[in-house]
């Protein structure tokens, strides 16, 4: 097996086993100690192979809830996940992964791929212990215990590598794919093809197309020296050719191919992958190049990817959780360039927006920095997507079903596409407008959420009343920006209505609704537009400030009161509620909230993660934190934070911006005094034009809480 490159800094302190198992962390100390889990305290995370934003992925599988690797079985709640299995085992490797989700229903693990020894299929389904694990970025390996066969497998962008290593006194090396093999064996989460062709050719290669969830998967893949077959239920064929047609036949039956031989006890096989034609399966599978050459190419694709933003100081295992946070928020979603299945047309694409609920707050705006190219194809993507569908998507996986998780909230690409266009992402504004309008008054739209909130001015869940003025806030802010004052005046007429789902006795969120993932409080205090007036409405500096003390734990409630605190970083409703202190001129009580949770909800190790990771959603919360700044999704200002490390650079189009912590440590977290290229600065945010163009923040640190931030607070914005 190959080892770790040395020349690759960034991609050697990454752990793609963090976040794999059960959260392990340090005690909760303090007000950590208050908050609560609503979600299953484990990251989901898998340590198998893959590229930034990658098409591909390769990992162990068996068949555990949620990517297939690992353990567990299904877990809803905050309780420690059901154990399946004992030990890590794994029936072989399998290709398309999610990453730290929950329930998706989409789970993927296509082309099951099983080295097996001298009994031949009696042991394709054994399942086998999985030992000698190791990976890094592109690359993972291990052994099955019982056969002691041990296996390597890297990713190109379309395509992946496997390398299996069989013992002395092997009789006929085989591996079996199988193509049957989709989703979970947990529960109801398991998916079977619904047509499928296979073909071994002259050359020895085999090609195929398997659709699943009415996306067709095709594939071409190869094994130097080895004799192919095609098999079914366990039994090989005869036949070169096979086809299933689920509408001519009743029965399932497991099939696939093999490779049997090769050259000595190695055996290495080559896939390549398209949903749109054989070609492009074939071209990627075509490639040059061995199995090591093939691993450090992706390394070193990692390692250019990684060091988009670097820090300096800190702790190793803090600098360890870091550059592991980045490697996670970099892997969805997935990159499908010209690889749409429902036009077959060229141009961008993405799967695995699994969920934009996890991602729109901290993922994509840290996409959209320090990728402003794959930004301005997202954009694109999301408008192909909305004009072909009649709507913009809450989610996006691998399956022809539109509309998926419209629970959890609605109109968050307004959010998203406003916040590129402030960043400056490249695209067609106007069509851009044009869409989000459309999609969002008319036909779809006026079906939805949408044409609710028009019609009585709320939208229940509540929740998605403060979503659906935000999105009317940003049209009108994107419409203000290319001139277009029709849809500005209705849209900032529209914007106005948040108001309606608070309680203006308690100052939260009204109790007369259900919360997904949480409850009145974890929603009471996401960035608004108008947050001057969403102060107001809590009676004030004072009494906002009450509230988030009693949220967060520093102060406890009345006799009787119902307080649902913080979930920490275990959950994302209300990931962004520390930095709403800034905005009643407390930026020590932020501080003291984001340093405790970095401190006590994210550590190295399996068990190293509070909650589901849900794509980078938390990691990417952990990533700008430990920096030291915030987006404000949809609004052009950064919100300044106290940073985990002495120093941090972010490397963007337009320049590095630097962030410089001087007498940063455990006990000094609250910022004395702030300069912006040398000059003093009193306000607790940076205008994102500062931030984008370049240069130097540099915060003075102490022991304890100054006036920083006090006064010059972070904008109201009217649309």
């Amino acid at each position: 097996m190959i080892k770790k490159p040395e020349n690759l800094p960034n991609v050697s302190r990454v752990d793609p086993f963090l976040g794999n198992e059960e959260a392990n962390l340090p005690k909760p100390e303090g007000i950590a100690a208050m908050w609560w889990c609503a979600k299953p305290p484990v990251g989901n995370t898998h340590p198998g192979a893959c590229l930034p934003f990658g098409m591909v992925s390769a990992c162990a599988y068996s068949g555990a809830y949620v990517t297939g690797y690992g353990r567990y079985g299904l877990s809803l709640d905050g309780g420690s996940p059901p154990v399946m299995y004992d030990r890590h085992e794994a029936l072989g490797i399998a290709h398309f992964q999610q990453t730290g989700t929950g329930r998706i229903r989409m789970y993927y693990n296509y082309l099951l791929t099983t080295p097996l020894d001298g009994e031949g299929f009696e042991g394709r389904t054994k399942r086998r212990g999985l030992v000698e694990e190791k990976a890094w970025p592109g690359y993972y390996a291990g052994k099955f215990e019982e056969t002691g066969i041990g296996f390597e497998v890297t990713v190109s962008k379309r395509g992946a590598r496997h390398l299996y290593h069989f013992p002395e006194g092997t009789d006929s090396p085989m591996v079996a794919v199988d193509v049957s093999n989709g989703g979970l064996l947990v529960d109801d989460m398991s998916t079977y093809p619904q047509w499928a062709d296979l073909k071994v050719l002259e050359d020895g290669s085999v090609t195929g197309e398997v659709v699943m969830e009415g996306i067709p998967v095709r594939f071409k893949c190869r094994c130097e020296g080895a004799e192919a077959f095609l098999w079914e239920e366990e039994e090989e064929m005869e036949e070169r050719d096979y086809v299933l047609n689920l509408e001519r036949q009743k029965y399932r039956p497991t099939f696939g191919f093999g490779f049997r031989g090769g050259e000595g006890l190695v055996m290495e096989l080559v896939f390549g992958f398209s949903l749109r034609t054989d070609k492009r399966a074939a071209k990627a599978c075509d490639r040059e190049g061995g199995f090591e050459a093939e691993a450090l190419r992706a390394g070193g694709i990692w390692e250019e990817a990684l060091s988009k933003v670097e820090v300096e100081g800190g702790t190793d295992d803090q600098r360890q959780m870091f550059q592991t946070a980045v490697y996670h928020s970099f892997q969805k979603p997935a990159d499908f360039q010209n690889e749409n299945p429902f036009t077959n047309k060229k141009g961008p694409f993405f799967f695995d927006l699994s969920t934009l609920w996890d991602l729109y707050k901290t993922q994509l705006p840290l996409l959209m920095t320090l990728w402003p190219e794959k930004g301005a194809a997202f954009v694109e993507f999301l408008c192909e997507v909305a004009k072909r569908e009649g709507g913009f998507p809450v989610s996006y996986l691998m399956d022809n079903v539109p509309d998926r998780f419209t629970k959890q909230a609605t109109g968050l690409c307004h959010a998203i596409l406003e916040d590129a266009r402030c960043r400056g992402i490249e695209g067609d504004w106007d069509q851009v407008l044009s869409l989000l309008w459309k999609s969002s008054e008319s036909g779809k739209g006026r079906r939805s959420r949408f044409g609710e909130y028009g019609r009585s001015f709320l939208a229940t869940p509540l929740s998605h009343t403060l979503d659906i003025s935000y999105a009317h806030f940003c049209m009108a802010r994107m419409a203000r920006g290319i001139g277009h004052q029709t849809i500005h005046d209705k849209a900032a007429a529209l914007s106005v209505h948040w108001r309606n789902a608070f309680d203006e006795k308690t100052g939260l969120l009204r109790e007369d609704s259900t919360y997904y993932e949480g409850e009145n409080w974890n929603y009471s205090f996401r960035f608004l537009h108008e947050m001057e007036e969403r102060i107001s409405l809590a009676g004030g500096d004072k009494g906002y400030v009450a509230l988030l003390d009693k949220f967060f734990g520093f102060t406890e409630g009345e006799h009787g009161e119902r307080i649902f605190r913080f979930e920490g970083m275990n959950n994302e409703p209300d990931m962004e509620a520390p930095y709403s202190y800034l905005y009643a001129g407390r930026h020590d009580r932020a501080a003291r909230v984001l340093r405790r949770a970095m401190q006590c909800q994210f550590t190295t190790g399996v068990g190293g993660l509070p909650g589901n990771d849900d794509s980078g959603g938390i990691s990417s919360w952990f990533v700008w934190s430990a920096c030291g700044v915030f987006p404000v999704t949809g609004q052009p200002i950064m919100l300044i934070g106290s940073p985990l490390f002495e120093k941090a650079v972010l490397h963007l189009e337009e320049g590095d911006f630097e962030i410089e912590a001087v007498n940063n440590s455990e006990e000094n977290i609250f910022v004395q005094e702030c300069y912006l290229n040398d000059r003093k600065i009193d306000r607790s945010y940076l205008n994102l034009s500062e931030f984008q163009s370049g240069g130097r923040l540099r915060l003075v640190m102490g022991s304890e809480p100054s006036d920083f931030g006090n006064y010059q607070r972070p904008p109201s914005f009217s649309p």
